[in-house]
């Protein structure tokens, strides 16, 4: 079985080092790795050709953004004829036994089967992802994790983002690639899995196959979120999380007719009344009109007397 896993990276090279160095460490060794850079500037390049000469490295103009560069390495992997892509985010990290465990437990649940690991967070490995739905999902708040119990893979209902996630090529040959046009940064991988459970593709989470996943560094933009400027950027940015047009995108293709409305706007309205209360609560002179505001509009209730 050829496998190739994609990391897209684009001037993280200290993550992306981490990254394949665990790649490297790995009990199962019959893989490929295309590192897909999108026009680095840090010297990912020269770095990687030095330290990994293993590594094919494939190149982006700047332009391709996460979704973009995973395609192109999705693209490569069809060159290859190989038989499936681990689509790895260069920030994530595997256990040296996770790449096999994905690639047997694929073997295991058949080939119309998309394979991923749990997911934890440097420095507070008790929280992981084990197949939780997205946070706009209605059951959200309510969800628990079904146990493994003796079986080695889990089929889970809600599909996970691009973290070492094993999909066989002819997934791509039926679905497609990433919709780039619409989902270039974010929620791309999330559409791509949602096309793929439409067109009957299971998902697994393998019991055996865990990852870590680095913190990322907080934007220059987010720094000064609670600004003017800072919420805008927040919610109209490509590269921010927060981005609402891609999410409205997102949400519309994922309910049937308006029903996406329903979810859109509340998100809509949380956002705002965040970011309006943080960019309140950082200028004092305003906090002394706004407490006779509301009192005003909300009379203090009086206390009973005591006598």
């Amino acid at each position: 079985m050829e496998v190739l896993v994609v990391i897209p990276t684009f001037n993280r090279w200290d993550k992306a080092c981490r990254s394949i160095a665990a790649l490297g460490n790995s009990d199962f060794q019959a893989f490929q790795v295309a590192l897909v850079e999108d026009g680095c500037t840090d010297g990912t390049i020269e770095k990687c050709e030095s330290k990994f000469p293993w590594v094919h490295i494939l190149h982006g103009n700047g332009e391709l953004w996460w979704s973009g560069s995973a395609n192109m390495g999705i693209r490569y992997a069809i060159e290859l004829e190989a038989d499936a892509v681990i689509l790895l985010n260069d920030d994530n990290i595997v256990a040296p036994t996770t790449v096999g465990n994905l690639v047997e437990g694929f073997k295991r649940v058949g080939p119309r089967a998309i394979v991923c690991a749990r997911i934890q967070i440097e420095g507070n490995e008790a929280i992981e992802w084990r197949g939780n739905p997205p946070p706009w999902h209605k059951e959200f708040s309510t969800w628990k994790a079904t146990e493994f119990g003796e079986r080695s893979e889990l089929e889970i209902e809600h599909p996970p983002g691009g973290q070492a996630v094993l999909i066989p090529v002819q997934c791509f040959r039926e679905v497609g690639l990433l919709d780039y046009d619409n989902f270039p940064m974010y929620w791309a991988d999330h559409d791509f899995h949602y096309r793929a459970m439409r067109a009957g593709f299971k998902y697994f989470i393998s019991r055996d196959a865990v990852i870590v996943n680095l913190p990322n560094e907080v934007p220059r933009e987010e720094e000064n979120l609670f600004t003017i400027r800072g919420a805008w950027w927040f919610l109209t940015n490509r590269r921010s999380p927060g981005n609402m047009k891609t999410l409205g995108r997102h949400l519309k293709t994922s309910f049937p007719g308006k029903q996406y409305l329903k979810t859109f706007y509340p998100i809509l309205f949380r956002r705002l009344l965040w970011l309006s209360y943080g960019i309140v609560s950082r200028k004092p002179a305003i906090h002394r009109p706004l407490s006779l505001l509301k009192r005003a509009i909300v009379p203090s209730k009086k206390r009973p007397s005591s006598d």
